[in-house]
């Protein structure tokens, strides 16, 4: 009997052994494949962090780029709006001076105005007026004004060829 209880007490520590060995053969397979999935997601995370940081350097690229575009366009608008004030106040000058030219142009064109005397003398009453109204005779206008005035009427364009838009005033 004794020896038919060693022979199954050795049985049955063969039988635990192999259940033991398969156990802590499953458990092996079974930390291989976790092993194999966690190197794979490694792979994986290593890969769309590399992906990440060559999209955040080619946006930090990008937007230096950008930026530097941006810094040139707007020296160019400062340059052009420096500029346009320069035009602005040269085309203001040259009005000035054109006004400047109108006016001695005028100014030469009108016969020599007579300076009035002070209130406290009063003047001759002037040729070719009438005693009762002082106002001036009126003449026929000599050969020579009718020629002009006919020329400038001539030189004058027609009233559907004239401007439409009003003219811009000097700021």
């Amino acid at each position: 009997m004794w020896q038919r209880a060693l022979k199954l007490a050795g049985e049955a520590a063969t039988h635990d052994d192999n259940a033991a060995r398969e156990r802590l053969r499953q458990l092996e397979v079974e930390t291989d494949v976790k092993q194999r999935s966690f190197e794979l997601r490694e792979r994986e995370i290593d890969a769309q962090a590399r992906e990440r940081e060559r999209a955040l350097a080619d946006a930090r690229d990008h937007l230096l780029s950008l930026s530097k575009a941006l810094s040139r366009e707007q020296a160019t608008n400062q340059a052009h709006e420096r500029r346009i004030a320069d035009l602005e106040t040269e085309v203001a000058q040259y009005r000035q001076q054109i006004g400047t030219l109108i006016a001695g142009a005028i100014a030469e064109k009108r016969p020599a105005q007579r300076r009035r005397a002070p209130n406290s003398t009063k003047p001759p009453p002037r040729a070719g007026t009438s005693q009762r109204s002082k106002k001036p005779i009126q003449s026929k206008p000599s050969a020579r004004r009718k020629a002009a005035a006919s020329s400038r009427r001539s030189r004058r364009q027609p009233i559907n060829a004239r401007r439409k838009t009003p003219r811009r005033k000097p700021r």
